[in-house]
């Protein structure tokens, strides 16, 4: 690694494609943040990335006025797969949410997926300010992509429709699952959907309830379908947050990319 990269503190998520040479423009909001919170000046080394061309080494080549430029100049990491699972969730009081969005980015979610439920506290979802959210938290745990967020919609909805191709793992507080734990180690003993063996992967979806819990007819519904998995979190009630969080922790330790090195750093 060279000098600059080791002295490349800030890291940013870029719209554009990224190659050698190439000049990234900045949004306002990037540009106020580098020059009046970290109080960067032309010149400073930054990293960029984008989702799909890797981790870049850049310099600050303008900053002023809400406007700034950044000079890509040598590739940092190639673009790699982050397989992690869908995180299925009905949307929470503000602070917890907040919780969870940046948590389950830093764990390696691959998708956020808000759905509305029977007891749930509320069906309104600002997705531009989770966006922004998700964007933060990738950016500060140095993952190379950004988890999509898609659109609420009803969970009964979801589970016909868009569960479609993914071996789903409900997180069931009324204890008839088996323990998360050893359900994936079953699975990555049979090679199935684990990143170890590509060769044979499917899509999982982790799904948490509302605060209130899954109604009687949500419960029923889902453990008729043959892709859905009960689960257990243990013996006692977790709050949704801490629920997803154990969830992906779990996922990430026994099937996912908790085997992997981390990123080498100087």
């Amino acid at each position: 690694m060279t000098a600059d990269a080791t002295r490349a503190r800030q890291r940013l998520f870029v719209h554009d494609p990224i190659t050698a040479g190439c000049e990234i423009e900045l949004a306002p909001e990037q540009s106020h943040y580098l020059e009046h919170v970290m109080r960067l000046k032309p010149g400073t080394p930054v990293k960029i990335f984008n989702g799909l061309d890797g981790e870049w080494l850049g310099t600050i080549s303008e900053l002023r006025k809400k406007k700034g430029r950044i000079t890509a100049e040598t590739r940092l990491r190639e673009q790699g797969t982050e397989t992690g699972p869908t995180l299925v969730f009905a949307p929470i009081k503000k602070q917890r949410l907040d919780f969870l969005i940046e948590k389950s980015v830093e764990l390696g979610v691959g998708k956020l997926q808000p759905i509305i439920t029977q007891h749930g506290i509320t069906d309104k979802v600002r997705l531009d300010r989770l966006q922004a959210q998700v964007i933060e938290a990738a950016e500060q745990c140095e993952r190379l992509t950004v988890p999509e967020i898609a659109a609420p919609v009803r969970l009964l909805d979801w589970v016909a429709n868009g569960a479609e191709n993914h071996h789903v793992l409900f997180c069931d507080e009324t204890g008839t699952g088996s323990p998360i734990g050893e359900v994936l180690s079953q699975l990555l003993a049979k090679g199935a959907g684990s990143v170890i063996d590509n060769t044979n992967v499917v899509n999982h979806a982790l799904v948490i309830g509302p605060e209130g819990g899954f109604s009687a007819d949500e419960l029923e519904r889902i453990r008729k379908q043959p892709f859905a998995t009960p689960v257990s979190l243990g013996p006692r009630i977790l709050r949704a947050e801490t629920a997803a969080i154990a969830a992906l922790a779990v996922f990430q330790d026994r099937i996912g990319d908790w085997s992997h090195r981390p990123v080498t750093r100087d």
